[in-house]
């Protein structure tokens, strides 16, 4: 089954120059230097990334099957990202919250189209990014995924059919609303290789990486090292149950103390 990392934005200053504003997001921003060094130890394994047509859905089991992700949009992708990634002659799937194209620190439509042209894979991010996708309406949800697709498959003129679910709040109504929308690829961020289907969605699970993550652990994962990748799983259980319990104050806590945190390091 395909091992699919998860990254957000890659900055070279000031943290809040690609991606959203804040601690929260500031956490799953890596340095430039970082980032390469993750991309180093991953050619150092036995597996390259592929693509999702590359996959060959009939071969979702095969273990050594690697994808890279980036969530969100920020302008990053277009002006650091992509150009490491090629220097490899690898390509990556991007993720993009539709609302903010063309905002502060996020992709251009012409950006997106680029990158698409380059060939890498654009994917919706969902349209606003809700905090807690996993507590929206069904009818939420089927508006979030339609009219992002809509959008970017007007910008990219072409059907865009891949997804990812913002926030880490994953839940099935999710998936169905995805399937419903036209989407046939669905990532959360449940650390797992399983590929799972819903209403005819592929729904993968990925394993996120974040500036604290040392590109050891990354060459674990791409490795398959089974101690690794069970670590991340049960601390991701362990977190999914602080957050349920949590709620709204478990995100207001987290998102105090890594403000305080942002404001330390700028």
């Amino acid at each position: 089954m395909p091992r699919v990392l998860t990254y957000h934005d890659v900055i070279e200053d000031h943290p809040d120059s690609s991606g959203f504003p804040g601690g929260g997001p500031a956490l799953y921003k890596l340095s430039t230097h970082e980032f390469v060094r993750h991309l180093n130890a991953i050619a150092a394994g036995s597996a390259s990334p592929i693509l999702l047509p590359e996959l060959g859905h009939a071969q979702a089991d095969d273990s050594k099957a690697l994808l890279i992700t980036f969530d969100d949009g920020g302008v990053s992708a277009a002006n650091i990202i992509a150009d490491a990634l090629e220097r490899n002659g690898w390509r990556g799937h991007f993720f993009v919250t539709t609302d903010y194209i063309g905002r502060t620190g996020f992709m251009t439509s012409s950006q997106i189209r680029d990158l698409a042209h380059r060939g890498h894979i654009i994917g919706t991010h969902s349209c606003s990014h809700p905090r807690r996708m996993s507590t929206c309406s069904q009818q939420t949800l089927l508006d979030e995924w339609q009219r992002s697709r809509t959008i970017l498959s007007e910008i990219l003129s072409t059907q865009v059919t891949a997804g990812s679910v913002p926030g880490g709040y994953y839940s099935q109504n999710i998936a169905i609303a995805a399937a419903a929308s036209g989407l046939t690829d669905l990532f959360t961020s449940e650390p797992t290789t399983r590929v799972t289907m819903v209403n005819g969605l592929r729904v993968y699970g990925r394993f996120s990486v974040n500036r604290r993550t040392p590109a050891s652990k990354v060459a674990a994962i791409v490795s398959g090292r089974r101690f690794t990748m069970l670590r991340e799983a049960v601390t991701w259980e362990l977190k999914k149950i602080l957050k349920r319990a949590g709620g709204e104050t478990y995100l207001k806590l987290r998102k105090q103390i890594l403000d305080r945190q942002h404001r330390y390091l700028l």
